[in-house]
């Protein structure tokens, strides 16, 4: 969905360079759209590996929470 309304954007921010040879703008977006997928895997493994950890360090999703909890801090600045 977030790869979605950024491609959304990025493809509006090209589009505004009609100053730029059609072939190199079709390029750009080329370009912009191989970037936003690599972006989106890592993401995507990220959140994987994270997942997988979770699971080996903790036996229940209770547990997690607590573990998370317990450990969070706030920074609050204004």
């Amino acid at each position: 969905m977030k790869y979605k309304a950024a491609k959304k954007i990025l493809k509006r921010d090209t589009s505004n360079l009609s100053i730029i040879d059609k072939s190199l703008n079709i390029s750009i977006e080329k370009e912009i759209e191989e970037c936003l997928e690599r972006q989106q895997e890592e993401i995507d493994q990220a959140v994987e590996e994270l997942l997988e950890v979770a699971r080996q360090k903790f036996n229940s999703l209770s547990e997690f929470k607590i573990f998370i909890v317990n450990n969070m801090t706030l920074n609050a600045t204004g």
